[in-house]
């Protein structure tokens, strides 16, 4: 097994600051019961710093931004890291800094992947570090890494700035005897145990975790208890380290509050383009697509307002799904200002192998300029604005067809699907067949009609009560329109259906 622990110490700051443009000298510090837990480093740059009082902090910096600790968005952002892991490794863990009560109460949240079954898929080690490196950076996201044969070994190591040094240049894991050397060189202090234990460590004069494990287990067991003795193991690898397994939901979420609002809706462009990349770099590694995105203007307690993007087929191209984002916010006109932007997909879908085709090979067809062209029109006019046909099983020409919710191209038949009748059928149907008058064996309608093709005979509905039994002609009318007509073989009176262009 091969562990990365990926901690995030600063997530309570990034949770609410993430959405700040890079180079924003704005100071912020984040608080928790009247005292600062983490600042940016623009706020660092005026001595302010965690454990610092609130009133302390705003006589350092009178320009200091304050945001009280937010878990909720904490949390969120948290499994949003933990979806974004699972497209390099189907075994991820998140854990809160909330699960780490009993524990350091400096605990960051952190993320556990175990990655032994996904290097040759992924080039390797050192390629797939370097791209983890790469994405979170990108995300705005502070991390320190740790490698290891167990979870507790990886969160341990993550702490040791050797292991992190080495780690940051190596190409292949670690043997056995480097893991036992680091963990046995660590100090005693980054042991993943209470303060009262790391106290009691200290003062019994162990300050090394070697020191500890040149101890016997039972005398170990007797000073500091069971629980001990088995972290001990999972550390060592000689026991399982079982973690609880992370279970994406079908669907996509991502949020950046804004620690100042935005009143413009041109504005939102920037933080949105970050959230769709982030989404299109999701998508493509677990195989799935949406067919709509779902943005949430978020205005505090004045409410929140959807915005909703309408695809027509799978789309991977941020700078295309930012125009269509474009096109819908500029219909927007913003009441208030803007406290969060959250981008929401649900119901995600596999891709299947037709659809990889034409999204991959078909870049210039005609078919994929129908499909940016709908969904321009939607973006521009609103999905509402918008409709397609669509076929029904039913022989009765009125009921063969629905209107359907939003337009589908489709370049081949995939799967099972309903054909239309191979014969002559009239542009333009009525919605209901209206009657034709009978005289003298003779049918009027725009004067004298003359039939010249059929019967065609549908009968359908024969099990129910109402059975519909029609013979179907093309008639001429006094002035040359083509019509379609039919007698109903029960009454035996005609009907007009629809007319030819």
């Amino acid at each position: 097994m091969l562990w990365l622990c990926i901690q995030l110490p600063k997530l309570p700051l990034e949770a609410l600051a993430r959405a700040h443009r890079a180079g924003d000298s704005t100071p912020l510090a984040i608080s928790q019961n009247n005292l600062i837990i983490e600042a940016n480093g623009a706020a660092r740059g005026h001595s302010i710093e965690p454990g610092l009082s609130i009133a302390t902090a705003c006589a350092y910096c009178a320009e200091l931004q304050m945001l009280e600790r937010d878990r909720e968005r904490e949390e969120q952002l948290l499994q949003q890291l933990a979806q974004w892991a699972y497209g390099f490794t189907p075994v991820v863990s998140p854990r809160s800094a909330e699960q780490s009560k009993g524990q350091h109460d400096s605990n960051p949240a952190c993320l556990y992947l175990e990655l032994s079954g996904s290097l040759k898929a992924l080039g390797g080690l050192a390629p797939l570090l370097q791209q983890l490196n790469k994405e979170l950076h990108k995300m705005r996201i502070t991390h320190v890494m740790g490698l290891g044969h167990s979870p507790s070994a990886a969160h341990l190591l993550s702490q040791l700035p050797e292991h992190r040094q080495w780690l940051a240049q190596t190409k292949s894991a670690p043997t056995p005897q480097q893991w036992r050397q680091w963990i046995s060189f660590a100090p005693s202090k980054l042991l993943d145990c209470s303060n009262k234990a790391i106290a009691k460590l200290y003062a019994s004069g162990i300050k090394r975790v070697s020191q500890l494990l040149a101890i016997p287990l039972s005398e170990v067991g007797n000073r500091f208890g069971r629980n001990f003795i088995d972290y001990l193991a999972r550390l060592n690898g000689t026991h399982p380290d079982p973690v609880p397994s992370y279970e994406p939901p079908p669907e996509f979420h991502s949020e950046l509050f804004f620690p100042s609002p935005l009143d413009n809706s041109e504005q939102l462009l920037f933080p949105a383009g970050r959230l769709v990349r982030e989404l299109c770099r999701q998508l493509q590694r677990r195989q799935l697509y949406s067919t709509q995105l779902c943005w949430v203007l978020d205005f505090g307690s004045r409410g929140s307002r959807e915005v909703k993007v309408e695809l027509s087929r799978p789309l991977f191209d941020p700078q295309r799904l930012i125009a269509l984002t474009r096109l819908q916010l500029e219909r927007v006109e913003l009441q208030e200002p803007v406290q969060a932007l959250t981008l929401n997909c649900h119901q995600l879908r596999p891709l299947e192998a037709q659809t990889l085709r034409e999204d991959f090979f078909d870049e210039g067809s005609k078919l994929h300029e129908g499909y940016q062209l709908i969904d321009k029109l939607k973006a521009r006019l609103g999905h509402e604005a918008l409709s397609g046909v669509t076929l029904k099983e039913s022989y009765l020409p009125e009921q063969a067809w629905a209107s359907a919710d939003s337009l589908t191209l489709q370049s081949k038949a995939q799967g099972h699907q309903l054909n239309p009748v191979n014969a002559p059928r009239p542009s333009w149907l009525l919605p209901r067949p209206h009657p034709i008058q009978q005289r003298n064996h003779k049918l009027f309608y725009d004067g004298e009609m003359q039939l010249l093709q059929g019967p065609e005979r549908i009968d359908g509905y024969w099990w129910q009560h109402h059975r519909h039994a029609r013979d179907y002609y093309i008639a001429r009318g006094g002035q040359g329109s083509l019509y379609w007509v039919f007698q109903d073989l029960t009454s035996e009176d005609w009907y007009l259906h629809g007319v030819y262009g």
